[in-house]
């Protein structure tokens, strides 16, 4: 009967998840996201792919689920809180198609918050079907991204809104092979939103803002091994496939830039729209590693690095987007509309490590306490560093801890700091959408923290 009652509330609670987790984004070395429970976020991930102590393994290495004797729920919420600081100049320029082109006025010194709070839900259950075989199901958010400059600066020029938000779903199956090794297997079928926003520019009293949106539905797979060397040492392997999404939607230029392109008097309602916008966008692949080894009744280390892909991710090409041209006609320059703009980003990412480190502390039979500090290399190059994704080199320290309330509940509460190491200066090569160019010089300083909370029930 209470297998019966369990099933019933999973498959309400993963509906539930899904609601939250679609309207869900947050903070990543450029936008992979680390944590996909609040525990580890006490710990700074360390460990993820080897500790597998809760249903959270269904997703950070399949092959541990064998190490979960019941049923069990995780339900978990990070919530990011990100300071994203810019300070310097935008310049925004014409081309005026047979004229050249003409600045629309002198580079505008600009200050701006970039900065946001999101937050990135997840779910977790795993089911023993035999001694051998485990399964597992995970709703999770391992990429993520929000900036937001607003519309009432010069930043704006060159980007206001960036969101891009990605919920996989992931069942999978755990598998033991021989005494102390295990394997398991996951699909990842991954739902993709992105909207990316800016102010246009042709002069005063003409600020007109460009949307552009898109969905993607697209799949690949996880696979884990997990060794246990001796009762207090275990390894944990696992390797997450890159994921190519290919993004349709639409892009829209709503104000007076549209109504002057469409010939249309000022105040009417009006836009230039696309209805068959595109990109495309790969996600990395990444292989992480981890190690857990208990040191006695009080003590346990573990440590974790993370190596991904994003070589991957060369070029962000936008196609059929709505924009504007300019041409020049006895009247002086006119915008025309166009729906078949390409904008391209030269984006030419690297690729990266992580690195992490923690403790525990067992101070008593209800009373966990960790911590863990880490290293987080950006994939972002400097020549190509923009205000969607002003990122850099980032070091974490980390707390939390877990309260066993009850026999079958858990509670763990974590807190994680992020601050960026060295000079993040902003120079990127300037961006051409349609007929305006814009130009950005400056410095960010940014930081961020994550706070996570979770809840683990298992089910007897």
């Amino acid at each position: 009967m209470a297998k019966r009652f369990a099933v019933r509330q999973l498959v309400k609670l993963m509906c539930l998840g899904g609601i939250f987790c679609a309207s869900s984004s947050a903070l990543a070395s450029a936008f992979q996201i680390w944590e996909q429970d609040g525990a580890s976020v006490g710990n700074y991930h360390a460990g993820r792919a080897a500790i597998a102590n809760d249903a959270t393994t269904a997703y950070y290495n399949p092959a541990g689920i064998l190490r979960i004797p019941n049923q069990q729920i995780v339900v978990s919420d990070v919530g990011i809180l990100t300071d994203i600081r810019y300070r310097g100049t935008v310049g925004v320029s014409t081309n005026i198609t047979g004229a050249g082109i003409f600045p629309v006025g002198p580079p505008t010194n600009v200050t701006a918050q970039g900065g946001t709070f999101s937050q990135a839900p997840d779910l977790h259950y795993v089911a023993p079907i035999n001694n051998y075989v485990g399964f597992g199901l995970s709703i999770v958010a391992p990429f993520g991204l929000r900036t937001d400059y607003g519309r009432t600066n010069a930043a704006s020029f060159a980007a206001n809104l960036s969101s891009l938000q990605v919920v996989d779903l992931t069942p999978s199956f755990g598998i033991k092979v021989y005494r102390g090794l295990s394997l398991g297997a996951g699909l990842d079928a991954e739902r993709m939103s992105a909207e990316l926003s800016q102010v246009g520019t042709i002069g005063t009293g003409t600020n007109s803002d460009a949307y552009n949106k898109g969905w993607s539905t697209a799949y690949g797979f996880h696979l884990g091994a997990m060794y246990q060397l001796m009762p207090s040492t275990r390894f944990g392997l696992t390797y997450n496939s890159q994921v190519v999404h290919h993004l349709r939607g639409t892009s829209r230029l709503v104000g007076p830039i549209a109504n002057l392109a469409n010939g249309v008097p000022l105040g009417t309602p009006t836009s230039i729209t696309s209805r068959t916008a595109n990109v495309h966008l790969t996600l990395p692949p990444f292989t992480t590693l981890s190690a857990f080894h208990q040191i006695n009744e009080r003590w346990a280390v573990m440590g974790t690095a993370i190596y991904t892909q994003w070589s991957v991710f060369q070029n962000l090409t936008l196609k059929n987007a709505a924009a504007a041209n300019a041409i020049i006609t006895p009247f002086g320059p006119l915008p025309v509309p166009s729906t078949t703009t390409v904008i391209n980003v030269p984006e030419h990412y690297r690729n990266t490590w992580n690195v992490s480190v923690g403790a525990d502390f067992y101070a008593n039979e209800k009373m966990t306490l960790r911590g863990g500090v880490g290293y987080d290399q950006s994939p972002v190059r400097s020549t190509y560093r923009d205000l969607r994704v002003p990122d850099n080199n980032r070091v974490a320290i980390a707390l939390g801890g877990h309260f066993q309330a009850a026999k079958t509940l858990g509670v763990d509460l974590g807190w994680t700091h992020l601050f960026m190491v060295g000079t993040t200066t902003v120079n990127p090569p300037p961006l051409a959408t349609g007929a305006q160019i814009v130009a950005v010089n400056g410095k960010v300083n940014a930081s961020a923290d994550v706070f996570g909370a979770q809840l683990t029930w298992d089910i007897v």
